[in-house]
């Protein structure tokens, strides 16, 4: 049986660094993990947006090729680990529709920034942050701004800082 966790994301190389240290944490059990990122996004109100919505247009356009390079490096490098990374979307209104996301999904656990506060990548976006925290879920709050050796943020979506942290190669 798999573990499912649940991490926000911004699509920048920085909000990977939560995939990469639960991959690290759960490296010894004998589980294989789903990992499904996830973002805020208000669904489209008017008829017409609705009728020609498509969530994976959508999540290509929210993409961009840095963030697409580091999820690969992470497949490669976890490949053993990892039996499912997902993107997805989450567009409900209320801490209900939350819970229920994570009961359809049989979410396990979450890791969450500590510190940092996740870009709205769109005028859609929305922060996740306030439902992890409520929900009853196992969340675990990581120090990301501790795993940065470069306060630019250039530095910050670079494809390398996902696997050079301080100096060193993170392991």
């Amino acid at each position: 049986m798999a573990k499912t966790i649940l991490i926000p994301t911004d699509f920048t190389v920085r909000s990977l660094n939560l995939v990469k240290i639960a991959l690290q944490k759960n490296y010894q059990s004998q589980e294989k993990l789903r990992i499904i990122l996830v973002h805020g996004i208000m669904a489209p109100t008017s008829i017409t947006e609705l009728l020609f919505y498509s969530k994976a247009k959508e999540l290509e356009e929210l993409e961009n090729a840095e963030f697409q390079a580091s999820c690969k490096l992470l497949l490669g490098k976890f490949d053993e680990k990892i039996e499912r990374m997902t993107i997805d979307l989450f567009s409900g209104f209320n801490q209900s529709a939350f819970e229920n996301y994570l009961d359809a999904n049989h979410v396990d656990e979450a890791y969450i920034p500590a510190n940092y506060k996740l870009k709205l990548t769109s005028r859609s976006s929305f922060d996740l942050i306030p439902f992890f925290s409520k929900s009853k879920l196992p969340l675990t709050r990581i120090d990301l701004e501790g795993l940065s050796s470069s306060a630019s943020e250039e530095r910050e979506d670079a494809l390398a800082a996902l696997f050079f942290t301080q100096g060193q190669i993170a392991r």
